[in-house]
């Protein structure tokens, strides 16, 4: 959609840019985009073999670290791995210790099966790089469906290499810099599924008067 490649363009330029109202020709609202492209999106375990190229990962990483964060400090560093064949090494390296999550039903590998994984490292010294770190994820999310591509983000898969020693090889290879941790995950890859959404609790919105 053209409002939606105008939203990734704002993302690699490196500029402030004020997008243009909608014209007298039909085109979408900008508001109406970003709500269906919220509501639309959904966390893909099932992928297919079809790689991501560097150029489109490239554009969603930008999007990414332009994501608000504390202080302009860009409290996060960003590794990753866009070959399959070392996203499966090091889960079979967990599943070897781990076997039952072999087990699950259609199972491939620890990151919920994506052919691509992008590991997100927070900075352990600075008490809101979480925060940081939460928010260039969803940039990531949001820029990832626009093209097409599926996600899911990932806390357990990052747990569970940090709980298993031979592991730790992996973990060192990610390079993160000194005070930086491994956060968690997003895995990535164009889907092959389409799952409905989950429902929402809206009860737990309140407003205070």
């Amino acid at each position: 959609m053209f409002v939606v490649a105008m939203m990734l363009t704002s993302c690699t330029s490196g500029q402030n840019k004020t997008l243009a109202a909608p014209d007298d020709q039909g085109e979408t609202n900008l508001s109406e985009t970003v709500t269906e492209l919220i509501m639309s999106r959904r966390s893909i375990r099932q992928y297919k073999d079809q790689a991501i190229s560097r150029d489109t990962l490239d554009q969603i990483l930008k999007c990414g670290i332009n994501a608000p964060n504390g202080m302009n400090r860009q409290s996060w560093e960003i590794r990753v791995i866009d070959n399959p064949a070392l996203v499966q090494e090091i889960s079979d390296v967990v599943v070897a210790q781990n076997p039952k999550m072999g087990e699950r039903p259609n199972f491939k590998n620890i990151f919920s099966n994506a052919p691509c994984v992008i590991f997100i490292g927070w900075d352990s010294r600075y008490d809101m790089s979480q925060i940081d770190c939460g928010l260039l994820g969803e940039n990531i999310i949001l820029s990832a469906w626009s093209m097409g591509i599926g996600t899911c983000c990932l806390g357990g898969a990052p747990r569970m290499m940090k709980d298993t020693p031979a592991a730790a090889p992996y973990i060192e290879r990610l390079g993160f810099s000194e005070g930086f941790e491994l956060l968690y995950a997003i895995g990535l890859g164009y889907p092959d599924e389409t799952p409905d959404a989950k429902p929402r609790d809206e009860s737990k919105i309140k407003y205070v008067e």
